[in-house]
């Protein structure tokens, strides 16, 4: 039996019809039931009950679609197992807990690894843990360097959060301003921020937030709006988001919004990423 046959019989079962299956799989009447001949061969026992515009499955043949439904089950998950293998030979995952640091490291694979394609995903900090210890990465970005056995890592870069505010804000006077100084103040706030939006949902329970997950929205917002946002040192000097010229951005004095980013690899599987490590 091949699989072109398997299917014919699950449609067999189906359909309770040669003419309908030949209809489906565009082949002939006959051809179908040569090929329903050749798996009761196979079987060597009777599946169909053959009626007089239709035909039924006998107990062994519901038995034999059921095999047939599970063998082409088990073919899908092999095909699908063995080209998702293929993938991750020509292709470098890579999660992270904060948008910024694949910023670096993309252009950074495209220049080390030429032949390999990219995939990337921003996530808060639990989900990119879990990555990684499942394997469900090449590397993950995390804000700290990780103190145990088991993984390689090195760092990629600082990032710095900083308080986006129209120039008449409040606080628009402040050299440096805390977290405990923002709370109670509502902000704009985008998507995929990863473990930031976690920071600052957490560190900020007074206040209330106006999320966008349209970046154009988004930046039309910030350009008119007179509620604050958030901005880092990275995305001003790489002018990731035109902030307009009527704001100011005030560094946030608290240690845990000044981040060290470092790449951690399993070390079973940091062959792969060498290059970036």
């Amino acid at each position: 039996m091949n699989v072109t046959e398997l299917k014919q019989l699950v449609a067999v079962g189906e359909l309770e019809s040669f003419s309908e299956v030949a209809r489906r799989f565009y082949v002939s009447t006959p051809t179908v039931a040569r090929a329903m001949q050749r798996i009761e061969r196979c079987y060597g026992v009777e599946l169909f009950v053959h009626g007089k515009n239709k035909v039924e499955l006998n107990e062994a043949g519901r038995l034999a679609v059921a095999g047939a439904r599970r063998i082409l089950r088990e073919i899908d998950a092999s095909v699908a197992e063995v080209r998702a293998y293929d993938r991750s030979l020509r292709t470098i995952d890579l999660i992270s807990c904060a948008p910024a640091p694949l910023w670096v490291l993309a252009p950074r694979v495209s220049q080390r690894y030429p032949d390999m394609a990219l995939t990337t995903r921003v996530a808060n900090l639990e989900k990119t843990r879990e990555a990684l210890a499942a394997g469900d990465c090449d590397a993950a970005v995390l804000p700290y360097r990780p103190n145990r056995e088991g993984v390689v890592c090195s760092h990629v870069m600082d990032e710095h959060l900083f308080l986006c505010v129209p120039r008449d804000h409040a606080l628009a006077g402040r050299e440096r301003v805390s977290l405990q100084d923002m709370n109670g103040f509502n902000f704009l706030l985008g998507t995929d921020l990863g473990f930031w939006n976690d920071v600052v949902r957490k560190r900020l329970p007074a206040s209330r937030f106006l999320v966008q997950d349209d970046e154009f929205a988004l930046d039309e917002l910030i350009r008119t709006s007179t509620l604050p946002c958030f901005s880092t040192d990275v995305s001003i000097e790489r002018r990731y988001r035109d902030l307009g010229e009527n704001r100011v951005n005030i560094p946030i004095a608290d240690p845990e919004v000044n981040v060290s980013f470092w790449l951690v690899a399993q070390k079973e599987a940091a062959d792969k990423v060498t290059r970036l490590l």
